[in-house]
């Protein structure tokens, strides 16, 4: 589940090949951006959207992705009319993308009729992301939205997304519960597991620390894989990469930024943070990326992009960047460990 920011979108690009084939990206379009100054939005629906088909082709390519609207207003449409969710499907159309739709219970007829009319169309079926809310209604909401939107299990990618989480025990026994309770359990074209253990800010984390914070999605997937005697399907594995699953923009006037590196290991975060880049600006980086290195969790510099970079950072070789730039290096390596590790289960 990607946030679409341009950290995240160079992040994806950079994945190498062997790792991008275990992958499937969830691209969440943000918020539209917000002028604190003026208290307006900072671009309208139209410029938020403009260059979605080629930066989804830049960083996917035409490989299966999934693409979710929610977090767009309902009362937003593009300048000449059309649906936001419309416009950026008929965006990758032109470009022969392989885009599938989401869509979940709580959308509205305007969204859902696009969903329809996207299937009618390109029939690359269609996603429901289900959450936590819907968990205790799921089979009355699944058999609703079939029916609604006119499709069958068999063209439906069904994604329990439970977003954050927090005990792993009481997770799995929910997850074993919650998927021997869904409707046509066999007929769902994919069934995946997501959820994110990822703080919703560093504030936790003390200056000049490596903080760690169990990956506790993960630890719950390895143990719904031991249970195929009591759970009736396996589900895929899902998460958020290196964010938190709300999104929220914070006032730029009001931040105090830290340099900080998001690096996942096997089965923790480990985030390394420094001072107020407003006090020792981003050079911090390179003696954090000295640190990283020296970790037994590093995964070494050949195994993605972002770590090449971190490496290089730590002999003076590649810059110390800015906030987008440790995005963009957390992500690729995120994206790269996850899919390596996902390869080891389901390889020969």
């Amino acid at each position: 589940m990607l946030k679409w920011r341009r950290g995240e979108q160079k992040a994806l690009e950079l994945v190498a090949p062997n790792h991008k084939e275990f992958l499937t990206p969830m691209i969440e379009i943000v918020p539209l951006p917000y002028d604190f100054v003026n208290e307006v939005p900072a671009k309208s629906i139209d410029g938020h959207l403009e260059k979605i088909g080629e930066q989804i082709e830049c960083a996917w390519g035409k490989a299966p992705v999934f693409l979710d609207l929610d977090q767009i207003d309902d009362t937003e449409a593009m300048k000449n009319g059309t649906h936001p969710l419309g416009f950026a499907l008929s965006e990758c159309r032109v470009r022969r993308l392989h885009v599938i739709p989401v869509t979940g219970w709580d959308r509205d007829d305007s969204y859902n009729d696009e969903v329809v009319n996207a299937n009618r169309v390109d029939n690359f079926g269609v996603c429901f992301r289900m959450v936590d809310e819907d968990f205790v209604d799921l089979d009355n909401r699944l058999k609703s939205l079939l029916s609604s939107l006119g499709i069958s299990p068999e063209g439906v990618d069904l994604v329990l997304d439970f977003k954050h989480v927090g005990d792993e025990k009481t997770t799995v026994i929910a997850l074993i519960s919650i998927i021997n309770s869904i409707p046509f359990l066999d007929q769902w074209r994919t069934l995946t597991f997501v959820g994110s253990s990822f703080p919703e800010n560093l504030s936790a984390v003390s200056a000049n620390t490596i903080g760690i914070v169990p990956r506790i999605e993960w630890s719950i997937w390895e143990l719904i894989n031991s249970k195929s005697g009591t759970i009736k399907r396996i589900p895929s594995f899902g998460d958020y990469a290196i964010a938190h699953p709300s999104y929220v923009e914070i006032d730029p006037r009001l931040m105090q930024m830290s340099a900080s590196i998001r690096y996942s290991a096997r089965d923790v975060y480990l985030l390394v943070k420094g001072v107020s880049v407003r006090k020792l600006s981003w050079s911090q980086t390179k003696d954090q990326c000295k640190k990283i290195v020296a970790l037994p969790e590093y995964s070494g510099a050949s195994f993605s992009w972002g770590d090449e970079y971190i490496m290089n950072c730590s002999k003076g070789t590649a810059s110390t960047g800015n906030a987008e730039t440790w995005r963009r290096v957390g992500t690729n390596h995120h994206l790269s460990l996850a899919a390596s590790q996902i390869s080891s289960f389901v390889a020969p």
